[in-house]
């Protein structure tokens, strides 16, 4: 008979099972090296995931919203995939959260991100910058909340080891390279997690002070930090956010308040060990503010998802439209960024399309944002101006940002 075991980490609501897989417990607490956790043979709570013997010494991974798709994995791939499935439910368990795809460094008693996407170079530039004795919250998955006392917004450590993709790169110089080379950390073909790291144990927070994007070059150049505009760190941080359930203007107004009040810049860069010797002597990054909001906290809501499956009305040409109420709107140097008053989704509109959302603040037919805008730009073409205003106002009222005004009774 197959024995399972239940794994129930700290601030997740839901354990893990273990089903059969129990030998892969050193593994799990070698990786989630900082992150308390408890077993047992029996769990008050259904697991979020299972992790099962597979042929030839692999394992699958089960997570409970895809139980028809297991992912089969060596056994470190499957602790890593299981450390993803536990920032999903961490976000289950705490929906107040917001939670990027980022990197998270200390910097002096202040958090540095690195919101990036995948082979972006955040966790080898974590790890350098661990070599460099800086402390590791993340290298890959970023839970942030608001402190409600101080209006302060605070990353919060996962207690996981970093990891560097192997083969350690060639621009590692010998220090580095022994330093993971000796780590006793688990690794596989691809990857070694660095286990002597500095790493703050789990649900550690401290308060956010910058937010670097990377630039990874594949030819050498020297590292580069440069300011980023406002736009440009609001669509990065909403578009690294995956707390889906977040209602979209809560997700919209924490993003706006980080891309304000924190100092943005891009990271250009090749090798990871040079980034992080510039970075941790960087004046920029000493002595860091914090980003504070001191406005009332909006109440925390969750997006109603069945909304998703609601048919989107249908757009009528010769009618008046106007902004639905329960929009927020957040504009940033020429972009406007709408979260619709569901919470479904927020919605980024460039130039020309903020300014049709402009004329929208009172009722208004296609026909007549027509003419304001071949008015005020006679030198394109008036059909194109119509195809894509019409374009523009299918998607608005597609996404339920704006909706239709009865006609007015004539007056007698």
């Amino acid at each position: 008979m197959t024995e399972t075991t239940f794994v129930q980490f700290d601030g997740l609501d839901h354990p893990v099972a273990l089903n059969g897989a129990s030998d892969l417990l050193p593994l799990i607490a070698d990786i989630a090296t900082a992150c308390p956790h408890r077993h047992s043979r029996s769990a008050r709570a259904a697991p979020f995931a299972t992790l099962a013997p597979a042929e030839g010494g692999d394992w699958t991974l089960t997570p409970a919203d895809a139980p028809d798709a297991p992912r089969r994995w060596d056994g470190v791939n499957a602790v890593c995939d299981l450390v993803a499935e536990m920032a999903w439910e961490r976000i289950r368990s705490h929906p107040d959260m917001l939670c990027l795809h980022a990197g998270g460094v200390a910097f002096g008693g202040r958090l540095v991100a690195f919101p990036n996407g995948r082979r972006a170079g955040k966790s080898t530039l974590t790890a350098a910058l661990a070599h460099l004795e800086h402390e590791v919250f993340t290298d890959d998955v970023l839970p942030v909340r608001k402190d409600i006392d101080s209006g302060t917004f605070h990353g919060i450590a996962n207690g996981v080891a970093p990891r560097v993709r192997l083969p350690v790169p060639d621009s590692f110089d010998a220090a580095l390279s022994q330093w993971v080379a000796q780590d006793f950390g688990p690794s596989n073909r691809q990857y070694k997690y660095v286990t002597t790291a500095p790493i703050a144990r789990a649900g550690a927070t401290m308060p956010l002070g910058a937010i670097v994007l990377l630039d990874r070059q594949e030819t050498p150049c020297a590292p580069r930090l440069d300011p980023v505009t406002e736009d440009e760190a609001l669509a990065t941080l909403i578009t690294q956010n995956f707390a889906r359930t977040l209602h979209a203007s809560i997700i919209l107004s924490s993003a706006e308040v980080l891309a304000r009040h924190l100092p943005v810049y891009r990271l250009t860069y090749a090798c990871g060990q040079q980034a992080a010797a510039y970075l941790s002597a960087h004046e920029a990054l000493q002595d860091l503010p914090v980003a504070r909001h001191d406005a009332t906290a909006p109440e925390v809501r969750q997006a109603p998802l069945e909304e998703r499956n609601r048919p989107a009305p249908a757009f009528d040409p010769a009618a008046s439209y106007v902004r639905r109420d329960g929009v927020t709107e957040t504009r940033a140097g020429e972009a406007w960024f709408l979260a619709d008053s569901s919470g479904i989704a927020i919605y980024h509109l460039n130039g020309s399309s903020a300014a049709i959302w402009r004329l929208l603040a009172e009722p208004i037919t296609l026909a007549e944002v027509c003419e304001v805008l071949c008015a005020a730009y006679p030198q394109v073409d008036p059909a194109a101006i119509r195809t894509d205003s019409e374009a523009l106002l299918q998607n608005l009222a597609a996404a339920r940002l704006i909706e239709t005004v009865p006609a007015q009774e004539p007056v007698e």
